[in-house]
């Protein structure tokens, strides 16, 4: 009896560690299941291992577009759209709102459909919406949650606000102007501004733009508070 005591025991640890192993190689093929296609990628964005971009790329192939995509040099010293991408989404803090990281990924998306080069000037007009409209697209297939699918496509659909409202001090704002401001999805679009700025390398004006509307939104809403 303390023969088969013994012998039985003796075997207990591999048994269990076999047992052991295969839990979790089912746990982990489970959860992977379980994501939604959004939730990987925005995994990848967020971590940036080695090969976070190619991955992403193959994913979401209309990235693929980017890389080529030229940029005037006066304003993004760093290179073509694709480079401008990765820029601003390695300017999004670890623990920052996942919609930036949505935001900062798709910003340029419509580049590729509406850059010309003509006359040795490089323009992008209109970009914005039609990159909104292949982001809601994009966001849509990753079955994104629709809340956050809005507000991200709201952001890019708006990222380019600063250029045609072309204010030079808080003061210069209308009462559109500061309507806009107030709305809840502005610090979302004020993040973004921040990380394009910061991935337009050598870009003349710099921080300048994301600087002004900051000012410009703690103004609004310090006179917001000062009626209540």
């Amino acid at each position: 009896m303390q023969h088969f005591s013994w012998h039985f025991r003796s075997h207990i640890p591999d048994l269990t560690s076999h047992i052991r192993l295969e839990f979790v190689e089912v746990k982990s093929s489970t959860i992977d299941e379980l994501m939604k296609p959004f939730e990987s990628i925005e995994e990848e964005l967020r971590q940036r291992d080695p090969g976070w971009w190619d991955r992403v790329v193959e994913a979401v192939p209309e990235l693929a577009y980017l890389a080529g995509t030229p940029q005037p040099e006066r304003f993004h010293a760093e290179g073509d759209v694709a480079e401008h991408t990765k820029l601003a989404i390695e300017a999004c803090a670890p623990d920052c709102d996942p919609d930036l990281l949505w935001a900062a990924l798709l910003h340029d998306v419509g580049k590729p459909l509406v850059t010309k080069d003509e006359d040795d000037t490089i323009t992008a007009h209109g970009h914005h919406a039609v990159g909104a409209e292949i982001a809601e697209k994009i966001l849509g297939r990753l079955q994104m949650v629709p809340e956050r699918s809005e507000r991200i496509v709201w952001v890019i659909r708006h990222h380019t606000f600063h250029l045609s409202w072309n204010l030079t001090t808080p003061e210069q704002a209308s009462p559109r102007h500061k309507r806009f401001v107030a709305d809840p999805r502005f610090p979302l679009l004020l993040e973004l501004l921040r990380v394009d700025s910061v991935a337009s390398v050598d870009h003349p004006r710099g921080m300048e733009a994301y600087e002004l509307y900051s000012r410009l939104r703690q103004s609004v809403l310090a006179s917001l508070e000062s009626r209540v």
